[in-house]
């Protein structure tokens, strides 16, 4: 499994999110200026950012669980593979379970790094869009 193929997805929602938000607030910024319908709009738009922190959040869950299940998959298939080969070379049963061994551990630990990495990942965007939002839905209005 190519360890790239999440991250460049999660970098990509990255810079959609952010694109987004930089979006929502440079108009809340533009109307509360303007004072279309009164100057509360930067703080309408962290309200926003906020939505999108939370959105981010919900989305790295269902990443992270769309990629386990296909790290779980691909585990199922390589026993699999690996059974079917030693077994059709007469390998004794021990080795065949050391090999198995050798393949669950191996997934395993792959499975922790890409759950670790992408939580990491996520987290800092929901945090960071959390922050700011909340910032500008509180205090919008006075920075105006």
């Amino acid at each position: 499994m190519p360890s790239q193929e999440p991250f460049s997805h999660t970098r990509r929602n990255q810079i959609l999110l952010w694109s987004a938000a930089l979006s929502v607030i440079t108009l809340g910024i533009y109307l509360s200026i303007t004072g279309f319908m009164g100057n509360e709009w930067l703080s309408r738009s962290g309200c926003l950012v906020v939505i999108l922190g939370i959105w981010s959040g919900l989305g790295g869950v269902i990443q992270e669980r769309l990629l386990v299940s296909r790290l779980r998959w691909r585990r199922r298939n390589a026993i699999i593979q690996a059974r079917a080969r030693l077994e059709a070379q007469q390998v004794d049963p021990t080795s065949i379970e050391k090999e198995i061994g050798a393949i669950d551990e191996g997934f395993d630990q792959q499975s922790a790094e890409l759950t670790h990495k992408l939580k990491l990942s996520i987290g800092v965007l929901e945090v960071s869009l959390l922050i700011t939002g909340t910032f500008l839905w509180g205090f919008g209005d006075l920075l105006v």
